[in-house]
């Protein structure tokens, strides 16, 4: 929904207002996943926390997004990829049971 009437939409829009509106949605629309998966990764982080791994200290020591990489292509601390997180994660949590 964009909240547009339909007639005004179909008689009346010129091409330049259509291409400004959809262009407007995908941003929304890019925000809204964005905001989602920044929320997940929270909740992964903190999940974390709470089972033990004491070397995390924000949630983008566990895996970077697609649109963070980007920016840090340089920064090698943080995983690149999902199984890169999966991988550390792993060698966090044998390092744990090592140490009791």
């Amino acid at each position: 929904m964009i909240g547009i009437d339909p007639l005004y939409f179909l008689d009346e829009m010129s091409m330049d207002e259509t291409i400004a509106i959809i262009k407007a949605r995908n941003e929304q629309d890019e925000a809204i996943i964005k905001r989602t998966w920044e929320q997940t990764r929270t909740i992964c982080f903190y999940n974390a926390l709470v089972m033990g791994a004491k070397d995390l200290k924000k949630p983008k020591d566990l895996f970077l997004l697609s649109w963070e990489r980007k920016k840090n292509e340089n920064n090698e601390d943080a995983p690149r990829t999902v199984e890169e997180a999966m991988e550390r994660h792993r060698k966090i949590k044998l390092n744990k049971y090592r140490m009791k």
